[in-house]
């Protein structure tokens, strides 16, 4: 099933990255995604990947335009679901080509950007990027305190 899948996703699949707005400190932020994308009536083969993956959702979309046919999504963008799924499951079943080439520049800059731009998932609340502050996070990265100084409120 593991190879059929992979297919698939050399057929129709794509590993890109883009841009999701910006860091606290001015540095742009990156989102990487993994992205199968098919005719609505292939949706079973779009199930049976998110099935075998455990990860990711499908969404439907309609007609473009009338005489196209409406399109189903299947997408993961959690670093969590690359780790445990994407990066494995495209490790172990898609073949040298390239898609598999294309993937492999995408595994290269993952981890990169994952050590730039640690996760806070599951350490509690930000705290204040002004050094003499502790206090939780109101807004821009700041205190708030801090933050009404910043916008004038």
């Amino acid at each position: 099933m593991g190879f059929l899948l992979g297919g698939i996703v050399a057929g129709e699949g794509s590993f890109t990255t883009g841009r999701q707005g910006v860091y606290a400190d001015g540095v742009e932020r990156t989102r990487f995604v993994f992205t199968v994308k098919m005719a609505t009536h292939d949706r079973p083969g779009l199930e049976a990947l998110r099935t075998f993956l455990g990860y990711g959702s499908i969404h439907d979309e309609g007609r473009r335009q009338a005489h196209w046919q409406p399109m189903s999504s299947f997408q993961i963008n959690s670093r969590l679901g690359h780790h445990a799924a994407t990066i494995p499951f495209a490790e172990g079943f898609l073949l040298p080509c390239h898609k598999r080439d294309q993937f492999e520049a995408w595994r290269e800059a993952f981890p990169a950007n994952e050590a730039a731009h640690p996760s806070r998932f599951g350490k509690g609340r930000s705290t204040c990027l002004m050094p003499d502050r502790p206090d939780p996070v109101r807004g821009r990265g700041l205190c708030r305190k801090h933050y009404y100084r910043a916008t004038g409120w």
